[in-house]
């Protein structure tokens, strides 16, 4: 065989390595996964929420403990009293289902806001998730979230800083 021959069987053998190995890259999904609890707990949008809904909670509450203040400086009174006044009594009653109501709406209102903000944050962060795959080239995205659908991730594969960096900047607009 002369050098000729040899130098086109090596060509041909190298450009069909080539493709082949173009051919697997295309063809082989890109795989990455996230630590659902740490995207979450890191990402801004939430973090603030978090914050609103505890600034709220808490005016509520501050409510609530001048409502019982004023219930108690009114109970002490009507004891106070050796004979019983019955228009103290009859506030006392009033003053107490009053607070006994507001403390029930606001604790059902706290539930409600706080489901709320969760379904805000968590398709906020869906989109967030999907636009890095769609950007960064991935076929899938899996979350291990602890409850066996995603048992080992090698650490290689977890992406969740990178996407927690990706979907805060996206929130911040600086994407």
């Amino acid at each position: 065989m002369n050098s000729k021959n040899i130098q086109i069987i090596s060509f041909v053998l190298i450009a069909t390595l080539a493709c082949w190995i173009a051919y697997n890259q295309l063809n082989t999904p890109k795989v990455g996964f996230i630590v659902i609890q740490e995207v979450y707990n890191g990402f801004e949008f939430k973090k603030e929420m978090e914050k609103k809904f505890i600034s709220t909670k808490n005016l509520r509450q501050k409510l609530l403990d001048s409502l019982a203040f004023d219930l108690k400086l009114l109970g002490k009174k009507i004891e106070a009293q050796n004979q019983k006044n019955s228009d103290l009594i009859s506030e006392y009653n009033l003053k107490r289902e009053d607070f006994f109501q507001k403390k029930k709406v606001f604790e059902e209102d706290n539930q409600n806001l706080t489901s709320q903000y969760d379904e805000q944050i968590l398709s906020q962060l869906n989109q967030y998730v999907k636009d890095f795959g769609k950007e960064k080239n991935y076929t899938y995205i899996l979350g291990n979230d602890g409850n066996g659908s995603l048992m080992f991730g090698s650490e290689n594969k977890n992406i969740s800083k990178e996407v927690l960096e990706y979907i805060n900047s996206k929130y911040k607009g600086i994407k």
